[in-house]
């Protein structure tokens, strides 16, 4: 009796290896399905060709992270893989993997710079793509929310980040690096001799090229004005002469104003000395 009793036990036990479709092999099951917004928290679940399994082992970006049945992550862009042991298939490891692939906004901007060390600038937002169309965004200054527009304007130099949301309610950042234009500041000379041969015979301002929008004025030490220019270029500079007549070796004062589109007008004042 004891012989049927084995040789039964033996019959089964092969039925069920061979119903249990062995070698076993597992399927990764997610909950959501990709994509998904960022930050989402996803479920993965196992289903095996074999019936049970014993030892659960998940692991995320390299990194083993839970040991049951089912796991559940927000890790953007994840990598996760399981490593299961059949408890029906003669102990066999089962392996499968699957990535998280999230939704990704982005958006072009384009800073307007339009002079020399300018404080503020404005910021066009140019383009807005991935996700569901359409989209509300909001740039975060120090000032708070400055709300949804295609143009910002005036705003402090520096970095914000600008919250996009898209129709589905995925929610991306991108941060808009504001770069400006650094220029040096005018220097005018102090000294010229206009001789006539060819070497310091005007008066010159260094770096006045970054600044178009100047405007100077030239006194005697009496305070008369003896010249004066808008849009003072080096090219066709002042030569110590006043209606076409050479003025006297003296000492005499410039006023140069700078004028800005997106900051405060700035005066430079000082003495040029004429020496013939």
């Amino acid at each position: 009796m004891k012989k049927y009793t084995v040789l039964i036990f033996l019959i089964v036990g092969a039925v069920n290896l061979m119903l249990a479709q062995c070698p076993a092999t597992i399927q990764i099951n997610r909950s959501p399905e990709n994509p998904v917004c960022k930050n989402t928290a996803v479920t993965f679940t196992v289903t095996s060709s074999a019936g049970g399994i014993s030892t659960y082992i998940w692991v995320v970006n390299g990194d083993t992270v839970a040991n049951s049945s089912s796991f559940t992550t927000s890790t953007n862009f994840a990598h996760v893989e399981i490593y299961a042991v059949s408890d029906t298939c003669n102990l066999d490891t089962m392996y499968a993997d699957a990535n998280i692939i999230n939704v990704e906004i982005t958006s072009d901007y384009n800073v307007i710079v339009e002079e020399c060390n300018q404080p503020v600038a404005d910021i066009e937002i140019l383009n807005v793509s991935g996700g569901q169309e359409p989209y509300t965004y909001s740039l975060y200054t120090g000032e708070g929310d400055l709300g949804g527009q295609d143009i910002y304007t005036d705003v402090p130099v520096s970095s914000y980040p600008l919250v996009v949301t898209d129709a589905n309610g995925c929610i991306d950042t991108s941060w808009i690096n504001m770069e400006v234009i650094y220029c040096p500041p005018p220097e005018p000379t102090q000294v010229i001799t206009p001789n006539g041969d060819g070497y310091n015979d005007k008066w010159k301002i260094r770096n006045i090229r970054f600044y178009p929008n100047n405007e100077v004025y030239i006194y005697d030490r009496w305070g008369q004005r003896v010249y004066h220019k808008k849009g003072y270029t080096n090219t066709e500079g002042w030569e110590a002469k006043y209606v076409g007549k050479d003025m006297p070796v003296s000492t005499y004062y410039y006023v140069l104003k700078i004028k800005y589109e997106k900051q405060d007008e700035k005066v430079y004042n000082g003495p040029i000395s004429v020496f013939r």
